[in-house]
């Protein structure tokens, strides 16, 4: 059995953006040498999430959208010593989640037709980390 570990380095711009990190997900796999297997990803932060979606700006707004319905950024929240927005950050990252874990088979991801693989930014433009645990044979 094969252990791989790596990091993927992000650069958001502003709360809201998308980030596609399939490619970089994609060349690490590739890396690792295993051909079947799992592949986990981890950004490390609370204000940020992954989520797997289709490539759609649409898609991207409405979900950003829909977000915003569910927690305001009008709201008050105890969590404020850094921003409403902060506070809001937070929040979504548990709806969304920061974790991913994915079948690798025959060297590929298991993706859909049109999934990709995103970090969603939740606060303001910051790097970003992701770890990358890949196992299998």
């Amino acid at each position: 059995m094969k252990v791989f570990g790596d990091f993927i380095g992000v650069n958001t711009s502003k709360r809201g953006d998308y980030i596609d990190i399939t490619p970089k997900v994609k060349e690490r796999v590739e890396k690792s040498g295993v051909r079947n297997g799992i592949v986990v990803l981890h950004e490390m932060h609370t204000t940020a999430a992954l989520v797997i979606q289709e490539g759609d700006k649409d898609v991207h707004a409405d979900t950003t959208n829909a977000l915003n319905e569910i927690v305001p950024l009008s709201r008050q929240y105890r969590h404020c010593y850094e921003g409403v927005a902060n506070a809001t950050a937070h929040i979504k990252n548990q709806l969304l989640g920061s974790s991913i874990a994915l079948p690798v088979i025959e060297g590929k991801i298991a993706l859909g037709t049109w999934q990709r693989i995103f970090l969603v930014e939740l606060f303001e433009g910051r790097r970003r980390r992701i770890a990358v645990s890949i196992i299998g044979e």
